[in-house]
């Protein structure tokens, strides 16, 4: 048991009905108590499942990220966020955003994703060369996310082959040189929060993504 329960996601609900300061100062303790305290307690006992895994990742209350909204360059303007949610990440801190598994509750569940989320232009391009000179292994890892339930994501992509990268069309990993990450990502609801299952469902997602997490590392590595 992780702590999750019906008032969890009601008080998440609550929020988004009721964004404001007056109402979320009132209700601050409760969304802590049912909501943030239970998610914190969940990435700390993945943590200490993940310690003898090939691919460890460390999280707790250190790794979330706050309530409040930042709403400098956001079209939604409410002050608060009607979710909680954190990372799991190689060094247990938020500095390093890739590689991580991320995990998100929200009034109706919820959902967690892994992977490398947004590369700067030089990092795709380090990854995109090593995909060109070791398309199998990238392949083979990609089809094993794909065979474990986790297939990785197409949203985030070009709609035509990188700038300088246009001999490789024919390329047999093409489609995967236009993206500008490489994530997986999988909806979860209330009930698996609840249950516990979540934990579960966390470290069998860390531990799919850990082999692809770890060649795209060396990849941004790679020469230096």
């Amino acid at each position: 048991m992780t702590g999750f329960t019906k008032q969890s996601f009601a008080v998440l609900g609550a929020l988004a009905e009721n964004n404001n300061r007056d109402w979320y100062e009132a209700n601050k303790a409760e969304i802590k108590r049912a909501a943030r305290v239970p998610f914190a307690g969940m990435l700390e006992v993945t943590t200490a499942l993940l310690a003898g895994s090939r691919y460890p990742l460390i999280g707790g209350e250190k790794t979330m990220f706050r309530q409040h909204r930042d709403v400098r360059f956001s079209k939604d303007k409410t002050p608060y966020k009607p979710t909680v949610s954190g990372l799991l990440t190689p060094d247990g801190t938020k500095a390093e955003m890739g590689g991580v598994v991320y995990a998100q509750i929200d009034p109706a569940g919820g959902m967690m994703a892994a992977g490398f989320y947004q590369l700067a232009t030089a990092e795709l391009n380090k990854v995109r060369d090593r995909m060109i000179a070791d398309a199998g292994t990238f392949g083979d890892l990609v089809e094993a996310l794909q065979d474990k339930g986790y297939p990785l994501s197409r949203d985030n992509s070009l709609k035509t082959m990188p700038r300088g990268m246009k001999q490789h069309e024919d390329h047999p990993l093409a489609d995967l040189l236009k993206l500008k990450g490489y994530t997986v990502s999988k909806p979860q609801p209330q009930d698996v929060w609840i249950s516990g299952d979540i934990v579960e469902e966390l470290v069998h997602l860390a531990e799919a993504m850990g082999p692809l997490n770890a060649w795209i590392r060396a990849a941004l590595t790679y020469g230096d």
